[in-house]
């Protein structure tokens, strides 16, 4: 609903009786009944809308209304808005930090994500200031409202005339940018004369006490607020000005002229940062307030100072002194901004509501990131992550201590291993003990005591004959904690029991662990070992930690980086794919090199991993570079076989940190002589500027995709929603390629399949043809059919990382193909719509046809073909009662004879397959468009939604399969 202006109150009456409040003015008395057409006056206090002035609330309806949009959260429009004005490489960065891929969530939930993110680091004392706002160089460089704005700014005065802001007052509209510059150059002039002049004095001392204790009254409330504080004679003296003006004198009119009067352009950073509020509302750059404390960011901090502000000692109940306290370390900037946008109330003076708002405004956000396909999430499901997440960070600050309390911590569930941490927690607490934690750096304070400490940590290591590294320093130093033994065998089951708990939260990151639970896991009731492989499984599969998305952002870092020449981006990309198949082979290649006593560096991973591709023999590894000689593998003992995994999750952790900036630093020969742990190590510790601009330089990349793709076009829009296709960017990009060239998905795919499966495309795609044909009969099969082509994509998206010379741009393309085959499904499942392939004179194609049911047994189906060798086909069939009328357009004259010539050809194939009755029409239609299937101008036929018409489902299937063995007869 329309939110109204807010209502004048304590009007000075000089005439009336009961209830009627009246004002002053020049020309008259304002009844203050009368509704107010002009613009809403909201800001002019900071009280919610549906609240008076002693918190009662007066609307109930508007109240219901708004509670229910903010549990729905804003409209898609609303948030799309959002996201192409506010995005920036900074909220994708934090996103894929997340584990969430921005590319791939649709925009409630990119908004969502960032206001949960910022609400995160502000909790953790972050600086959020710069996330989602302008710089001056980005503002300067842009075009279109953001620019027209800031140029309205430069037209304007240092200060506003009277008369100026006399227009304002009585319009009641609010400081922005644009009622300030429509002010400015629009206020009429309205001089006053001699006699009005004395009218106003004596009106003034006619008033007397009534004005005076109005006066007294905005006094006392400005010397809180404003910047400088009239006094008595000069807020007289206002009134006297707006009487002139001929602006009604109300408590409200006079506070807001006393505050235009003190009006002062702002700086050009002040402007950005107005600019940048009032676009995080969802609203226009010229909407921007241009005087302090109006803009609902202003409104949060003002309303986030007062409740900071509260001293708990002060409150008379335990209660309230329970609930401030909760609330001050739960509110944030953010949190109350977020609430006031989606139009919740923020009342500081009743704390339960506010601690009840601020708890359900972090589930709401919760909820909207724990949304399953199709489903809401539950509230048991939220509190779950919550808890998870939790318990977590718990086991992380733990003492290092608590890995000597598991003789098997993998066995161990995550319940019991954060019993037992917060335990150790709690007795170096009460020992008053500083500790190393188990999921943080050694802390610098506690750097020098440690290694005074441990001063002989490494003459251990030599005399075990372990190599000196942090993962068995810390070993020996946890051993030595809990006064355990300290062997060759414990150091190195330890240091497999702290990288394994290492490896595990690494996995778990907040995409991670909602994926686990939205799968119908506990993470809580699994074991350690389960936990990491669940955890590794799902990072790999899904979001911006897949495999896929990993590779595809080494590529592009390696391709566009300056300093890295050709031969080190093979060299680098090399070493990624190495340790890509020593992790998809569970470590197999490590496992030979210990069984035959050969040190487990890069270089000899390289050469284990070639050797593995000549099946049938055993082969053995010297010590000379690159040599290869028979090898006999033989078991290995339990320590080796913990050493085996404990550098396979170590090549992993490798895989996770490196980046071409990083190798270019440490230099391509050194990495090969690097075991997986030291290299893992390097790349955790390097810092690069390089690295760090490439970090920049990436997520502005996607945030440029992000943003190109929610600009799309209406038609886009309304196939999406048409087929219930998530508004993602992925799925927005993937529609538009359809629509731009439906050919091209199936070029990509099955080129790229036969090259990897060494085939001739040609035989790929009759075999993929057949599989529609034989499937042509109810929509489940067609279903499938299509489910099969999704898995062909991401099969040959998984290969790629494997394959040599892959460029970003094949990265990209192929990419794009795995989201047209999701929304290829969609179609499929949710309408009826399927894409079939088919070569014809060698040129690869995309067949479209769709099924629209009607009431009985009536129906429609429209198949659709362009290829350079026909042009474009497109046939409808209206079937009717076991009778059906069958129109082709074609493109090209010659096409549509050639349909002609085999008419009887055409309709003999027809009735066989379905034994009805044709009729056939071929007529040859210039702009004739193959997208015309997925926006179908149906006019009258009325559409019937089910589908457990088998009659119906039989004949129309029959007719499209029918069809199918007709264009297969004439062109394949």
């Amino acid at each position: 609903m329309q939110i109204e202006g807010l209502k004048v109150k304590d009007y000075i009456k000089t005439e009336g009786t009961g209830d009627q409040l009246l004002a002053v003015g020049t020309s008259g008395i304002k009844d203050d009944n009368k509704a107010n057409n002009n613009k809403e006056l909201r800001a002019l206090s900071v009280d919610n809308a549906f609240y008076d002035n002693k918190g009662k609330m007066i609307d109930e309806e508007f109240v219901k209304d708004m509670n229910e949009a903010s549990a729905l959260g804003m409209s898609t429009v609303n948030a799309v808005k959002n996201v192409e004005r506010t995005w920036d490489e900074e909220a994708t960065a934090k996103t894929r930090e997340d584990g969430h891929d921005p590319m791939d969530m649709e925009p409630e939930t990119l908004v969502t994500v960032v206001d949960e993110i910022k609400m995160n680091l502000a909790k953790a004392g972050a600086d959020i200031s710069k996330m989602g706002g302008l710089s001056k160089a980005e503002i300067e460089a842009m075009s279109g409202s953001i620019s027209q704005a800031v140029e309205m700014t430069n037209g304007l005065g240092d200060t506003l005339p009277v008369e100026a802001q006399a227009y304002l007052v009585k319009n009641e509209l609010e400081p922005t940018i644009t009622n300030i510059y429509n002010a400015t150059y629009s206020a009429p002039a309205n001089p006053v004369a001699e006699e009005t002049e004395e009218d106003i004095i004596g009106l003034l001392e006619k008033l007397g006490d009534k004005l005076d204790s109005l006066i007294e009254e905005i006094e006392s409330e400005q010397s809180e607020s404003a910047q400088r504080p009239m006094s008595p004679a000069e807020l007289k003296e206002m009134v006297a000005t707006m009487m002139k003006q001929d602006v009604p004198v109300t408590k409200e009119h006079l506070e807001y002229m006393a505050q235009l009067s003190e009006y002062e352009k702002p700086e050009e950073a002040n402007i950005v940062n107005a600019i940048s509020d009032i676009i995080a509302e969802g609203k226009e750059p010229q909407d921007a307030y241009l005087i302090p404390g109006y803009s609902l960011m202003d409104q949060a901090k003002k309303t986030f100072a007062e409740v900071m502000g509260m001293d708990v000692n002060q409150l008379p109940t335990i209660t309230a002194q329970r609930q401030l306290t909760e609330i001050q370390l739960t509110m944030t900037v953010e949190a109350t901004f977020t609430m006031m946008k989606n139009g919740i109330s923020v009342n500081t003076n009743d704390l339960s509501d506010l601690l009840d708002k601020l708890k359900l405004q972090e589930t709401n956000l919760l909820q909207i990131l724990m949304k399953a396909e199709n489903k809401e999430a539950t509230n048991s499901n939220v509190n779950l992550f919550k808890e998870v997440m939790n318990n977590m960070a718990e086991i992380q600050s733990a003492p290092a201590a608590v890995f000597g309390r598991f003789s098997n911590i993998g066995m161990e569930t995550f319940s019991y291993v954060h019993q037992v941490s917060v335990s150790v927690t709690a007795e170096y607490s009460r020992m008053e003990m500083t500790y190393e934690a188990v999921g943080t750096e050694v802390r610098a304070d506690l750097g020098d005591n440690i290694n005074k400490a441990f001063r002989n940590v490494d003459d251990i290591l030599d005399d075990l004959n372990i190599e000196v590294s942090e993962a068995s320093q810390k070993a020996v130093r946890v051993l030595a904690y809990n006064e355990m033994e300290i062997t060759t065998e414990s150091v190195t089951s330890m240091k497999a029991s702290t990288e394994l708990v290492a490896r595990t939260f690494k996995s778990m990151t907040p995409a991670v662990v909602a994926e686990m639970i939205k799968r119908g896991n506990n993470p809580l009731d699994m074991t350690m070992n389960e936990l990491k492989e669940i955890a590794e499984n799902i990072k790999a599969e899904t979001g911006s930690t897949s495999d896929e998305e990993g590779f595809a952002k080494f590529l592009w870092k390696a391709q566009h980086s300056g300093d890295i020449t050709e031969e080190e981006r093979d060299a680098f990309v090399g070493v990624y794919r190495l340790l890509h198949q020593v992790e998809k082979s569970d470590g197999a290649a490590i496992g030979a090199l210990i069984s035959q006593g050969t040190e487990v560096t890069l270089r000899n991973l390289m050469t284990a991993v070639r050797s593995s591709k000549h099946t049938g023999r055993d082969y053995e590894i010297n010590d000379k570079f690159g040599s290869l000689d028979e090898m006999v593998v033989k078991d290995l003992s339990i320590t080796e076989q913990i050493e085996k995994v404990f550098l396979t999750n170590r090549c992993r952790d490798a895989k996770e940190a490196m980046t071409p900036a990083k190798m270019h630093q440490v230099g391509q020969e050194e990495i090969l002589d690097m075991n997986p742990d030291e290299f893992a190590t390097t790349m955790e510790q390097t810092t690069s500027e390089a690295e760090a601009q490439a970090e920049v330089q990436y997520n502005e990349y996607i945030t440029s995709q992000l943003k190109q793709a929610m600009s799309s076009s209406a038609n886009v829009e309304n196939i999406l929603q048409q087929f219930n296709i998530p508004n993602s960017a992925n799925m927005i990009s993937a529609v538009q390629a359809l629509m731009q060239d439906s050919n091209t998905v199936i070029k990509d795919l099955y080129g790229r399949a036969a090259k990897q499966q060494d085939m001739d495309i040609q035989d790929l795609i009759d075999l993929a043809y057949q599989r529609f044909s034989d499937a042509c009969h109810t929509p489940e099969e067609m279903a499938e059919a299509e489910e099969a082509l999704g898995t062909l994509a991401e099969n040959v998206m998984k290969k790629m990382i494997e394959m040599e010379d892959v460029r970003t741009i094949d990265m990209d393309s192929m990419k794009l193909v795995v989201q047209q085959s999701k929304a290829i499904r969609e179609m499929a499942n949710s309408g009826e719509t399927y894409h079939i392939p088919i070569m014809v004179a060698d040129e690869a194609g995309n067949m479209n046809l769709r099924i629209v049911r009607g009431s009985g047994e009536s129906g429609l189906i429209k198949m659709a073909l362009y290829l350079q060798s026909t042009g474009t086909i497109s046939t409808t069939f209206r079937y009717e009662a076991g009778e059906v009328k069958a129109n082709v357009e074609c493109e090209s004259a010659q096409t549509r004879e050639m349909f002609a010539t085999q008419a009887p050809m055409i309709a003999n194939t027809m009735q066989q397959e379905t034994g009805f009755s044709f009729s056939f029409s071929f007529t040859r239609v210039e702009g004739v468009s193959v997208t015309d299937v997925y926006n179908w101008q149906l006019g009258n036929f009325q559409v019937e939604e089910k589908r457990d018409n088998e009659i119906q489902t039989e004949a129309l299937y029959g007719i499209a399969r029918g069809y199918i063995k007709v264009m297969s007869e004439m062109f394949m």
